[in-house]
């Protein structure tokens, strides 16, 4: 590390020490310790990637809690929200909220009589976070409260990735739970649901690699010619291909499986139930940075992850455990960018490389 790239860490260390200690000052004097809370509403805000890493947190709340009434709030809400992956029984209620609807929405809540309010944060900014612990404290009325943290900051991302990489979100939030003495295991409470037995069957008793090729941006996909060459050697290794994903990777799908015996298209074909349920049946997955590659470890599938560097990429890494994942640090990391013309961060993600990778996890390149 050169004297320049340290000085950059150090400055987001610095950084990011005030905002916890401002944080943390500013929660011990709006907020008193709960010891014994019979209502707890808990806020979440995001998807589908979003929900699956919020999980082991929420487990563990419920755990340390389960006499509580819990309720989640979601704001923003969207179809794919935690309520919808997570497990019959964790949640007594549910409270969606979108945009146009959040005054009256915050109204309602202000009469719920919670003892306790949990955040399970985005990254939010520090202006941002304190304004929400006023929120909580003074119109929702909550007396205790706790889960906000420092958060992170997007300068000097390229060092951060390379020196100072940040925490997986679901560590984060175990941490998060950790300062505030809720310890335990790490679980993921998903619901899942078998897929018809006609799908079953059409692999025989070949094992089953899912390719995962979903993604919202463009700037995280893998090249198409990739993807290809990797379902075929497979193929010719003996293993069924998957390709899953969502009605608009149908047409790429179908480029990827084209001539494969053992091939198969299921974009579009499951609900989010179904796909963990069908992941867990497989023996492994190639995966996008996509909500299905969070699904997959969910559900204990041994995968490999294609990561961009354009972001703060390690908060979305999978589990060390069981994954693996390949990103190659370019001139470029950081750029934070949605759209590339050039995508040479993904474009030089080698297919033999990643097929080997996932033989080495799972342990055989037969059947």
């Amino acid at each position: 590390m050169t004297l320049i790239q340290s000085l950059k860490i150090g400055y987001v260390k610095v950084l990011l020490g005030i905002r916890r200690a401002v944080i943390s000052t500013v929660q011990k004097c709006l907020f008193a310790p709960s010891t014994d809370p019979k209502k707890i509403l808990l806020h979440r805000i995001g998807t589908f990637g979003d929900s699956i890493v919020a999980l082991p947190a929420i487990s563990l709340i419920r755990k340390r809690y389960p006499d509580a009434r819990m309720e989640f709030v979601t704001t923003y809400a969207t179809a794919l929200n935690l309520s919808v992956i997570i497990k019959e029984g964790i949640f007594d209620a549910v409270h969606l909220i979108d945009k146009k609807s959040r005054k009256s929405g915050i109204q309602t809540l202000k009469h719920g009589n919670y003892d306790l309010y949990i955040e399970i944060p985005q990254n939010y900014g520090l202006i941002k976070t304190l304004r929400n612990m006023f929120i909580t404290r003074f119109i929702l009325k909550i007396p205790s409260a706790f889960g906000w943290d420092e958060g992170m900051t997007k300068l000097f991302a390229k060092e951060q990735l390379m020196f100072y990489p940040p925490l997986r979100e679901s560590e984060r939030f175990v941490r998060n739970m950790a300062r505030n003495g809720i310890v335990g295991g790490i679980d993921y409470p998903i619901k899942t649901e078998t897929p018809q037995p006609e799908i079953l069957r059409c692999f025989g008793e070949r094992k089953v690699i899912a390719l995962v090729i979903g993604t919202n941006v463009s700037a995280n996909m893998w090249p198409l010619e990739s993807w290809q060459k990797l379902a075929r050697s497979l193929h010719e290794k003996g293993f069924a291909v998957a390709v899953i994903g969502g009605d608009q990777e149908k047409e790429r799908a179908n480029t990827i499986v084209e001539g494969l015996e053992y091939g198969y298209n299921f974009c579009g074909a499951f609900s989010i139930a179904q796909s963990a349920g069908f992941l867990q049946l497989c023996t492994g997955a190639i995966c996008h940075d996509t909500g299905a590659m969070h699904l997959a470890y969910a559900v204990k599938t041994p995968l490999v992850a294609l990561f961009s560097p354009r972001q703060l990429s390690s908060k979305w890494f999978p589990p060390e455990e069981g994954n693996s994942v390949v990103m190659n640090m370019v001139e470029c990391a950081g750029c934070f960018r949605k759209r590339c013309d050039d995508n040479i961060c993904m474009k030089q993600i080698d297919p033999v490389a990643v097929e080997r990778r996932l033989l080495e996890m799972i342990g055989s390149s037969k059947q």
